[in-house]
């Protein structure tokens, strides 16, 4: 494979010995991991950070139906756990927001998401860093198809991007028309800039169309 391929991918990621997710829906019957959610490949443009390092640089060398069993170091999966990552925050500044906070409760602080990892004396310790951060990983991974078609390529983007609305999406000749709003719970929002600009970035870069419109 190469930079600015559209790949399908399975894989079963490990840790410690402990599936911490999956995209093949057979074995997460056998793991009884079969939550509310749906199990299929999932989709990589390559050389866009659709997936952490060492993953990636493992699809370069594949090619469809291909499958590999990975060792990946944490430098080239979530990196290392950073001890500025865990901050200290006053607890009255939860309790103005009516918000109790338990312990081993994720939270989101701004932009952030965390975990509460102490509570006492008045004071609330969360952990930013990533649940996978410091920890070496395995992966099994099959590539199981490539993805061709540049209406195709143009709506896993924006599944990718925004979780949804590729459905709603137009193509006219050498133009994309992408919704300017997306839906979260009840509610209208713009697409912020830098999710456009990488929309328009990867669409332009990896397809053959050259111009996104933003509809309103």
């Amino acid at each position: 494979m190469e930079k600015g391929d559209m790949v399908l991918v399975d894989y079963i990621g490990k840790a410690d010995g402990e599936i911490f997710d999956l995209t093949v829906e057979e074995k997460a019957q056998e793991e009884g991991m079969s939550e509310d959610r749906d199990f299929k490949p999932i989709p990589v443009l390559i050389g866009k950070n659709y997936v952490i390092e060492g993953f990636e640089e493992a699809l370069l060398d594949m090619e469809v139906g291909d499958q590999k069993e990975l060792e990946i170091s944490s430098d080239k999966a979530y990196g290392e756990r950073d001890s500025d990552a865990v901050e200290t925050y006053p607890e009255k500044e939860f309790k103005k927001q009516d918000m109790q906070v338990r312990m081993g409760e994720e939270l989101m602080i701004g932009n952030r998401r965390g975990k509460v990892v102490s509570k006492g004396s008045g004071r609330v310790r969360i952990d930013f860093n990533h649940p996978l951060a410091g920890k070496d990983l395995k992966y099994d991974i099959r590539v199981k198809e490539k993805v061709e078609d540049d209406e195709e390529i143009a709506k896993y983007i924006m599944d990718y991007r925004i979780g949804h609305g590729s459905e709603d999406m137009e193509f006219e000749g050498e133009k994309v028309k992408v919704p300017g709003t997306h839906s979260h719970g009840d509610h209208e929002h713009e697409l912020p800039e830098e999710v456009r600009e990488k929309l328009t970035e990867e669409i332009t870069e990896c397809t053959g169309f050259e111009e996104i419109e933003f509809t309103e």
